[in-house]
């Protein structure tokens, strides 16, 4: 038995035994010099320009599937290329895996964020992210996906 973090609330974190701990918290993120490079060549005004429009691209499709809601602010300006949603009568999980199933790669879960999925009332949701090397046939392939989800459970 391993001593670890099993729940999080707005108080902290609960500690206790478990067969195995799993890491909740992310290692620290260190930018490959590569990849600091490519974006600085790139120029980081045009990376958040693409993510802003593909942002606002991805928003205005995802309000167009029925059902779907999205989390957090609508106006580009107030977030980045993370957007949490759910989809009604479907588990997010369940969402994950038809869209992996479709070839598009969602997250889905609590984020690490309990005490936020408590307050909002949902057991998880799912997560698209868009950056830099994602396009806008990336956003429409996800909504099919997410179509597909829809007809599975019969909605």
């Amino acid at each position: 038995m391993e001593s670890g973090v099993t729940d999080g609330s707005e108080d902290g974190v609960k500690s206790g035994e478990s067969e195995s701990v799993v890491e909740v918290t992310p290692p620290a993120v260190v930018p490959h010099p590569s990849a600091d490079a490519a974006l600085a060549a790139i120029g980081m005004d045009r990376v958040r320009a693409h993510e802003r429009e593909l942002t606002a691209y991805a928003l205005d499709a995802l309000g167009e599937v029925a059902g779907l809601q999205v989390l957090g602010p609508l106006d580009v300006e107030r977030r980045g290329g993370a957007i949490s949603f759910t989809l009604e009568g479907i588990h997010p999980h369940d969402v994950a895996e038809i869209a992996d199933r479709e070839g598009v790669c969602i997250r889905a879960g609590h984020h690490c964020a309990q005490p936020l999925m408590r307050r909002l009332g949902v057991p998880a949701t799912a997560r698209a992210s868009f950056h830099v090397y994602n396009q806008r046939e990336d956003v429409d392939r996800l909504i099919v996906a997410l179509e597909q989800a829809r007809g599975v459970f019969g909605l």
